[in-house]
């Protein structure tokens, strides 16, 4: 934009007569007029006012709101945190007194929030106790991490997919002897656990959590069946909720529930909290129950596990 030049406009005193008048209208058009013609428009300049109000904090000083908005787009509006997790696996039971943590496999969208995994690197052998094919995971050492029940272990001469599902003795995680699901005979060899259940937050504030499980039960007797969540390992004040489960319809068709939750989480420290989910059931046969594509007619597959999240709200009450 130009520097505008303009006649010096009357004095007011002592009084404006009609010419003067008119003279000071004719000069605020000029004004107008040059303001108009010699203006270029900055595109960035409203996207990074934008972003400035939205994006940088606020309070009453510096507009916006009281807690920043992460994430911006100039064609779409405010880009907030959300994510849609899916488990394309079954997930069996892993004891009628132990509680089973949900892990997920199939992300169909997430910005600003993110499945993670519990690790552990150890060494340790697989048999029955006494040298021959089973399930008596005995570890001698570990390196890194802290083994979970429910993990995945890998490694030489390890089945794919065996799966840690409780632990008989030692120090709690660490050292000691563990049950897996798969019966083989493995040497000692260094071994790799993981859990891909933690649900971690780019950014602290409250999260509306909706979760839905495929739950299926082979036995052939009524049970009971709860969920709940737990924040970064403990569990989660009255969470939980409690489903009946019927008995199978036959020796090969198993009954079908699908319990469904949700609830506000709130994240205080994104860069220590965790979101998990629990489940127990006190039928040896219930799991979470994935199915394939159907036919006759084409039909979606169906996830064992569902869970959609959306931010709320930054501010914590």
């Amino acid at each position: 934009m130009s520097k505008i030049f303009n006649v010096r406009l009357p004095n007011a005193s002592p009084q404006y007569n009609p010419q003067q008048f008119d003279q000071l209208v004719r000069s605020l058009e000029q004004i107008v007029l040059q303001l108009n013609n010699t203006y270029t428009s900055t595109v960035d300049q409203n996207q990074g006012a934008a972003v400035s109000w939205f994006a940088g904090g606020g309070g009453s000083a510096g507009g916006g709101f009281a807690g920043p908005i992460r994430g911006f787009q100039a064609s779409t509006g405010i880009l907030l945190p959300y994510a849609m997790l899916m488990s394309e696996e079954d997930q069996a039971n892993i004891g009628t007194t132990s509680e089973n943590i949900i892990t997920f496999d199939s992300p169909i969208f997430e910005y600003g929030i993110k499945v993670a995994s519990h690790t552990a690197v150890f060494t340790g052998e697989i048999d029955d106790g006494a040298g021959s094919a089973g399930t008596v995971l005995d570890v001698t050492a570990v390196t890194s991490g802290t083994l979970l029940t429910g993990m995945i272990i890998t490694g030489t001469g390890i089945t794919a997919g065996t799966r840690i599902i409780a632990q008989v003795s030692g120090t709690t995680g660490g050292v000691g002897v563990y049950t897996v699901d798969t019966s083989q005979l493995v040497a000692s060899t260094t071994i790799n656990g993981s859990r891909a259940s933690k649900l971690m937050f780019d950014y602290p504030g409250q999260y509306l959590v909706t979760f839905r499980t495929q739950v299926s039960n082979q036995d052939n007797a009524v049970g009971e069946f709860e969920i709940w969540a737990k924040n970064t390992g403990v569990n989660y004040p009255l969470s939980n909720s409690r489903f009946d489960l019927l008995a199978r319809k036959s020796a090969s068709l198993w009954s079908h529930i699908v319990p469904s939750i949700n609830g506000i989480f709130t994240v205080n420290d994104a860069t220590t909290e965790y979101l998990e989910m629990a489940w127990w059931s006190d039928r040896p046969g219930a799991f979470l129950e994935h199915y394939g594509v159907g036919t006759s007619p084409t039909r979606p597959a169906i996830p064992s596990v569902i869970m959609t999240i959306a931010f709320v709200s930054a501010e914590m009450y």
